[in-house]
């Protein structure tokens, strides 16, 4: 008897061990944090980094940052489009289409409905490229309220009123 008793003891303790092993994995795996840049490459070679904002408030007109290289060097006349899109809640379209301000670097400007994890898709099109990439960030703030909405430019859904993208 003492001896399944201890059998029994060591099965609870490998099955406490064996939950918490896969608690941690899952835990690992599932946590993307926050990602404000990154840079990722395609295979023709084109680097792609999205910065966002220190501090991205919603509600607030930001400026956002792409830089856009290939083997080293700066891209510049590239279509760069952003489409911003939150992870858990539809808000339609919105975004803007950068423009360059130095060669491979690129700005353009977005108000944010809501506080909370967004994702930036990043499109860029080049002679005979075109690379997306997506890059995660946070947002800080509550949902903006249907007139802040209207002046910002956005619909009551969070969408752009007018996109040129």
């Amino acid at each position: 008897i003492f001896t399944e008793k201890v059998k029994n003891m060591k099965r609870k303790w490998v099955m406490v061990f064996v939950i918490l092993l896969t608690s941690l994995v899952l835990a690992a795996c599932g946590s993307k944090g926050q990602e404000q840049q990154g840079d990722t490459k395609n295979e023709g070679g084109i680097d792609i980094s999205f910065k966002a904002p220190e501090k991205t408030e919603a509600g607030k007109k930001l400026e956002y940052t792409i830089n856009v290289m290939k083997k080293g060097q700066p891209i510049v006349e590239a279509d760069v489009v952003v489409h911003l899109e939150m992870k858990e809640m539809d808000h339609g379209k919105n975004g803007f289409r950068a423009r360059m301000i130095e060669p491979g670097v690129y700005k353009g400007q977005a108000v944010l409905p809501m506080g909370g994890d967004w994702v930036a898709y990043v499109n860029v099109k080049t002679a005979g490229e075109e690379v997306t990439r997506s890059f995660d960030f946070k947002a800080e703030g509550d949902m903006m309220l249907p007139e802040e909405m209207k002046k910002a430019g956005l619909n009551e859904d969070g969408s752009l009123a007018n996109p040129d993208f």
